[in-house]
């Protein structure tokens, strides 16, 4: 409950019921008439009519000035804290009024149902102030007294223990507010949720996440956790359809949720459909054609054989980032359709351009060389490689059998003719 939640209720009790108690007690003045003494109870009636006027101060000043002339540990003195801890309160003065309120407490004068009720508006209090632990010290009392606790007595007491931890107290008094409630609020499923992913409760989470899903569609959040729990249990299948199903139904909006469903169609084997999805969202400009979901799409695109829309993605890439790397992947595509000029002059764009691993770029262009029967330009471009690491011993083995080629090709040159 939040403080101005708190303070209409205060406010409300007042007004309504004329009443020095708390949530609908039977207690009124007049039913304690007879217990306290004839001033006590012309000083409460004073107050009641004062704070029904909004004359706050008065009404304190009035309290206060009392409250010293009156016996410890008795009923009067009780109801006069009390009243004084809803003064305080209707003028957001939460601290003090908890003090007041559990002096009117250890008096232990006041009435059994009275007494629990002003608990709760303890507990409530040091939970509007975010102090849960002392909350559930008085909540946890009050509560075994109600004999039909409401949904939102319910749901209280599962947000005092999901905010101390005790996320497997927590769930239970949620679900029964869901459950005992016409209309289970948005936020009572977002609590059960929340503490189910605290628990790594997934298959739980899951359920609850399908329940938002479908009560409110248009929160795009909810698809994404769901995905995500789907995930977490290694379902990307399900993750997929749900992400998917967001997407057909033009519920996606934010970059990192697309790209998640581009992700996972290429997790599932199906990536012309990423590649498609990310060119719809550049089209609709949900996305911006940057480096990462280019490179993405360029993956997907090759991961389908689509070679030629791969490499032309590629391209966009390298002048995305200023760098040859893109190209370098492209001259693997090239040289896997086994267009060797192609990958010659894209591999000469990637060195021109800079690379990470040089002699992996001079290795394939001495490849694409050969290919094409350019035997002495091969040998100057695997002798580069032979000068890195990474490429030496596969630069001397291609050496080796480019210079076997040449040599063949000279003897059929020479010898091959009538």
């Amino acid at each position: 409950m939040s403080i101005s939640d708190i303070k209409a209720k205060a406010f409300c009790l007042w007004l309504l019921l004329g009443s020095v108690t708390a949530f609908g007690s039977l207690y009124t003045i007049d039913a304690v008439a007879d217990s306290i003494t004839p001033r006590t109870y012309k000083k409460l009636i004073d107050a009641q009519e004062l704070l029904a006027e909004e004359k706050v101060d008065e009404a304190i000043v009035s309290l206060k000035s009392w409250l010293g002339e009156l016996e410890d540990d008795s009923l009067d003195k009780a109801l006069t804290l009390q009243t004084l801890g809803y003064a305080e309160m209707s003028k957001e003065r939460f601290r003090v009024a908890i003090e007041y309120l559990r002096a009117s407490l250890e008096t232990e004068k006041l009435p059994e149902s009275v007494k629990y009720n002003v608990g709760y508006m303890v507990a409530q209090l040091h939970a509007a102030l975010g102090e849960y632990d002392q909350a559930l010290s008085f909540a946890e009392e009050w509560f075994v007294t109600l004999e039909a606790p409401s949904p939102t007595q319910y749901i209280f007491m599962a947000n005092a223990y999901a905010q101390t931890g005790r996320f497997e107290a927590a769930i239970p008094y949620a679900e029964t507010a869901i459950r005992e409630s016409s209309e289970p609020r948005e936020n009572w499923y977002q609590l059960v949720v929340a503490s189910h992913f605290k628990l790594e409760n997934y298959a739980e989470a899951a359920e609850n996440l399908r329940t938002l899903v479908a009560t409110w569609p248009e929160k795009i959040s909810y698809w994404e956790q769901l995905a995500s729990t789907y995930i977490a249990l290694d379902e990307e299948e399900e993750a997929f359809a749900v992400l998917r199903l967001a997407w057909l139904d033009d519920r996606i909006e934010k970059e990192s949720t697309l790209k998640s469903i581009a992700q996972l169609a290429l997790a599932r084997g199906v990536p012309e459909h990423a590649a498609l999805i990310l060119e719809a969202g550049f089209v609709r400009q949900i996305i911006d054609r940057n480096a990462s979901l280019v490179g993405l799409q360029a993956r997907a695109w090759a991961a389908a054989k689509e070679y030629e829309k791969a490499i032309s993605v590629y391209r966009q890439l390298a002048e995305l980032e200023d760098s040859g790397e893109p190209m370098l992947k492209a001259t693997r595509l090239y040289l896997e359709m086994e267009k060797w000029g192609d990958a010659e002059l894209a591999i000469r764009d990637a060195i021109r351009a800079g690379i990470e691993k040089p002699g992996e770029g001079y290795l394939m262009l001495g490849m694409a060389l050969v290919e094409q029967d350019k035997f002495e330009q091969s040998f100057d471009a695997f002798g580069r490689a032979a000068n890195f690491n990474e490429s030496r011993r596969r630069a001397r083995q291609w050496l080796r059998y480019s210079d076997g080629l040449f040599k063949q090709q000279q003897w059929r040159q020479t010898f091959g003719r009538e």
